[in-house]
């Protein structure tokens, strides 16, 4: 019986291990869209105003 429940704890342990990894993931994939978004975004703005000024 405690062999059971040691391999139910262990198969839990694995399971939020990878849960947390998969969310750890997910996390660094959304910071990055954030920043290039961002950079894409100043750059468009930038695009415009020289367009503007100079085109």
């Amino acid at each position: 019986m405690a062999t059971d429940k040691r391999e139910r704890q262990r198969q839990n342990r694995e399971l939020k291990k990878a849960e947390e990894a998969k969310a750890d993931l997910k996390r660094k994939r959304i910071s990055i869209v954030k920043r290039y978004g961002f950079y894409t975004l100043i750059f468009a703005i930038a695009l415009i105003v020289l367009k503007l000024f100079f085109g």
